[in-house]
């Protein structure tokens, strides 16, 4: 998993392999052990009405929220590179750097719960978009 995979490196290279922007991301309660394309469009179609929406998961009852990202941020969907020692751009040890390969861009995503709307206060990561604005006070100083 990329994210067990972050914590064991020193330093991230990202790469920009495109510039498309994707209107629909969703993080969903769930874990699909699934890598490659799927027809999501055909068997994922939510009812949204503004920034709520509603949707059914393998039989399951979904409640999503939309949420933005701060102004003046971009957000990246991301891949592991299998690059990632041929980059000479950092000064640690090959085995410390990890290299991504950003795939698609991103503005706003849709947080899913089931059952009940997702809250900010409960998720982690509407609740980690406040740290921009907490990091921002701070550097500012």
């Amino acid at each position: 998993m990329l994210a067990d995979n972050l914590a064991s490196h020193d330093a991230v290279n990202l790469k920009c392999a495109s510039d498309k922007h994707t209107e629909h991301l969703h993080l969903l309660p769930c874990s699909v052990h699934h890598d490659g394309p799927a027809k999501t469009a055909t068997y994922f179609v939510p009812d949204s009405n503004g920034t709520t929406s509603t949707a059914a998961f393998r039989g399951r009852q979904l409640q999503g929220l939309a949420v933005a990202l701060p102004p003046g941020y971009i957000g990246h969907v991301v891949v592991e590179s299998s690059a990632s020692t041929d980059n000479a751009a950092f000064e640690h040890a090959a085995d410390t750097r990890l290299e991504l390969l950003s795939t698609e861009l991103f503005s706003k995503f849709t947080v899913w719960e089931h059952d009940r709307l997702p809250r900010p206060a409960d998720d982690q990561a509407i609740s980690a978009l406040a740290w921009v604005d907490v990091a921002a006070s701070i550097h500012q100083q």
